[in-house]
C-alpha cells in the first residue's frame, strides 16, 4: 500500500509540474506586454510633442515671412485703417477676406459703410486732429523702412485767401510793424489775394538704436521773397526756402540737437523738444503768427537734460544778429559806418556779430487728474559790438538780455489757457524782429532798447477734429533818444522828428477755427479753417496831421490736404 501511495504521489507531481510552469510563463508574457504598451504610449506622447513643436515653428515661420513681406512693401502690421468721418468698417470674428473672395463656410462677411456708434465716432475723431505744425513729437503717419531708420514724407499743399482792409502788401504773413496809416494811399485801399505760399513739405527720419535714438528733420516752404517782377502776372513762382533742418541724438536723459530750428526762447507745450509740433506758436492761419509772440528759427547747437519725468533743462548757442530795422536814427558823423554793422533789413549776411546768443530754458509739465499743466521760462544773453572808425581800438561793447515765462494749462478738459510774457533790454529781435535791439549814441556808446511783449488767449477743442482759438497779444518798445553829434536833436529810437515807423505799441486781437473734414490713414486728410484779426499800432511821434494810429481788419481762409 505504501508503495502504491508513493507511486500515486509521484505521478501527480509529474503531471502537475507543466501546469505550474505554464501559469508562471503567462504571467511573464503579460508583464512584457504591459511594458511594451507603456513604452509605445510614451513614444506616441513624444511624437505628439514633436508634432506640436513643428506646428509652432511653422506658424512662427509664416509670421516671419509675413513680416518680411510687410517690410519689403513698406507696410505696418500694427497700422489701423481710419475711415472717413461718418463711415466705419466694423470688424467681425477676425475674418478678413481677400479682395473678390466670398466668405468661407462658418464665417460672416464684414459690414461696410455702416454708421458708427457714438463710441466709434469718438475714437475716429480723436485720431483726426492735426496741430498747426506738421511734425508732432510722436509720428503717426506711414513710414518707409530704410535699415534701422523709418523715413516719412509729410506736409501739405495749401490754398490761402487773404483780405485786409488796408494794403500793407506782402502775402499770407502780416507785416505788423508797417500797417499803413489812413493819411496814406495804402491806408485807404483794401487788398485781396489767393496764395499757395503756405504750402509745406518735410522729410523726417527716426531710428531707435540699442541705447539711444537719432532723428533728422528737413522742412521747406515757399515763404521766401518773390524773385520776379511778374510773380503775380503770369505765375506765382514763390521762392523755395528752408524753414528747419536739423539732426537730433538722445541717450537716456541727455539730448543734443544741431541745425536750424525754433529758438529755445520760443514757448513750448509739453517739454523741451526740437519737433515743431511741441512749440506753442498759436493756431492761426497767418504765417507770421500773432504780434508779440516770441519766436524765430535760428541755426543753433542745443543741449537738453531731463532731470525727471516733469522737469527739463536746456541750453543753446544760437546764431546772433544785431538788428535795428529801419527805424533807428544814427549820429550823423557815424551813419555811414554804423549802417554796415547793424542789420537794417537789407544787410544780408554782412553784420559783424561778435559772439553767439546764449539761451537757457527750464520746463515743467505735470498732470492733475485729467488736466495738464505746463510752464516754461527762458533767458537770452547777448553781446553787442560796434566800431566808430576813429582809431584802431575805438570799439564799444554792450550786454543785452531778455527773459520770458509761459503757461500752457488746461482750464477744463476741452479748454486750454495760453499766457506768455517777455521782457528784455536789447532782445527785440526775439519778438519776431518787431522791436529794435539798440541805439548808438553820438559818442559811439551802445545803448540797448527795453522792449516787452505778451500773448494771452484760449484754445478750445470740442473734439480732436475741431479747434477754436482766441488771442490778445502785443508788444511795447521803449523810446530811447539822445542828442546828435553836433548837439542838435536827436538820434535814437522814437525821438522827436522820427518817422511814423518808430512804433511805441503794436496790438492784435484775433480768433478763428480749424476743422478736419475728412481723413483716411492711408490717404491723408483734408482740413479747412478761418481767422479774423484786428491789428493796430501807435507810433512814438504822430504825423503832422495828428494821425496817431494805424489799423487793419483781416480775414484769412485756408484749405489744405495733409499728406498721410
Amino acid at each position: 500500500m505504501r508503495i502504491f501511495a508513493n507511486g500515486i504521489l509521484f505521478l501527480l507531481f509529474i503531471g502537475g509540474s507543466p501546469l505550474w510552469t505554464q501559469e508562471s510563463s503567462n504571467k511573464k508574457e503579460i508583464q512584457q506586454l504591459k511594458s511594451l504598451v507603456t513604452a509605445q504610449q510614451k513614444a506616441l506622447e513624444q511624437q505628439q510633442k514633436a508634432l506640436e513643436l513643428q506646428q509652432t515653428q511653422i506658424q512662427e515661420l509664416r509670421l516671419s515671412v509675413a513680416e518680411e513681406k510687410l517690410t519689403l512693401t513698406g507696410g505696418d502690421q500694427h497700422a489701423t485703417l481710419v475711415p472717413a468721418v461718418g463711415h466705419v468698417t466694423v470688424p467681425n470674428s477676425g475674418y478678413h477676406p481677400a479682395p473678390n473672395m466670398p466668405p468661407q463656410a462658418g464665417q460672416t462677411a464684414p459690414v461696410v459703410n455702416q454708421e458708427p456708434t457714438p463710441e466709434q465716432q469718438e475714437k475716429v475723431e480723436e485720431e483726426l486732429q492735426r496741430g498747426p505744425e506738421i511734425a508732432d513729437v510722436t509720428p503717426d503717419t506711414p513710414a518707409i523702412p530704410l535699415g534701422p531708420a523709418k523715413i516719412r514724407l509729410i506736409g501739405y499743399p495749401a490754398l490761402t485767401t487773404v483780405w485786409r482792409s488796408t494794403n500793407s502788401g506782402g502775402n499770407v504773413g502780416t507785416s505788423f510793424a508797417s500797417l499803413p496809416f489812413s493819411s496814406t494811399v495804402p491806408g485807404n485801399t483794401s487788398e485781396f489775394r489767393l496764395s499757395p505760399q503756405s504750402t509745406r513739405l518735410a522729410i523726417r527720419a527716426d531710428a531707435d538704436l540699442t541705447t539711444s535714438k537719432v532723428a533728422g528733420y528737413f522742412e521747406m516752404d515757399f515763404g521766401g521773397s518773390p524773385n520776379s517782377g511778374t510773380i503775380a502776372v503770369t505765375s506765382s513762382s514763390y521762392t523755395f526756402r528752408i524753414r528747419q533742418a536739423w539732426f537730433d541724438y538722445s541717450n537716456s536723459k541727455w539730448e543734443f540737437t544741431g541745425g536750424q530750428l525754433f529758438s529755445l526762447m520760443t514757448p513750448v507745450k509739453k517739454d523741451i523738444l526740437p519737433w515743431p509740433g511741441d512749440v506753442a506758436t498759436t493756431q492761426v492761419v497767418d504765417t507770421n503768427y500773432v504780434a508779440g509772440l516770441v519766436q524765430g528759427r535760428y541755426p543753433q547747437v542745443r543741449f537738453v537734460y531731463r532731470a525727471s519725468k516733469t522737469t527739463s533743462l536746456g541750453f543753446s548757442l544760437e546764431n546772433p544778429e544785431q538788428q535795428v530795422g529801419n527805424n533807428v536814427t544814427y549820429p550823423s558823423a557815424l551813419t555811414s559806418i554804423l549802417t554796415t554793422q547793424y542789420n537794417t533789413g537789407s544787410n544780408e549776411l554782412k553784420v559783424p556779430n561778435m559772439t553767439p546768443d546764449f539761451v537757457f530754458k527750464g520746463s515743467y509739465t505735470n498732470k492733475f487728474g485729467d488736466r495738464s499743466f505746463h510752464m516754461d521760462g527762458g533767458m537770452v544773453m547777448r553781446v553787442f559790438r560796434s566800431y566808430n572808425g576813429t582809431c584802431n581800438s575805438c570799439k564799444d561793447y554792450a550786454f543785452g538780455y531778455g527773459g520770458n515765462l509761459n503757461i500752457y494749462a488746461d482750464v477744463t478738459k476741452k479748454v486750454r489757457l495760453v499766457l506768455d510774457g517777455f521782457g528784455s533790454e536789447g532782445a527785440g529781435r526775439y519778438i519776431g524782429g518787431l522791436a529794435p535791439d539798440a541805439i548808438v549814441r553820438a559818442s559811439g556808446y551802445i545803448s540797448p532798447i527795453p522792449s516787452y511783449s505778451w500773448v494771452s488767449g484760449f484754445e478750445i477743442a470740442p473734439n480732436k477734429a475741431t479747434g477754436f482759438y482766441v488771442y490778445y497779444s502785443g508788444l511795447y518798445a521803449q523810446r530811447k533818444s539822445t542828442a546828435n553829434s553836433d548837439g542838435s536833436c536827436c538820434v535814437g529810437y522814437g525821438n522827436p522828428g522820427a518817422n511814423l515807423n518808430a512804433d511805441r505799441v503794436i496790438q492784435e486781437f484775433t480768433g478763428g477755427y480749424s476743422r478736419v473734414v475728412w481723413k483716411h490713414e492711408n490717404l491723408g486728410s483734408v482740413q479747412w479753417g478761418g481767422q479774423y484779426a484786428y491789428a493796430w499800432l501807435a507810433p512814438w511821434v504822430p504825423a503832422g496831421n495828428g494821425t496817431s494810429k494805424a489799423s487793419a481788419n483781416m480775414v484769412f481762409g485756408q484749405v489744405r490736404y495733409n499728406l498721410p
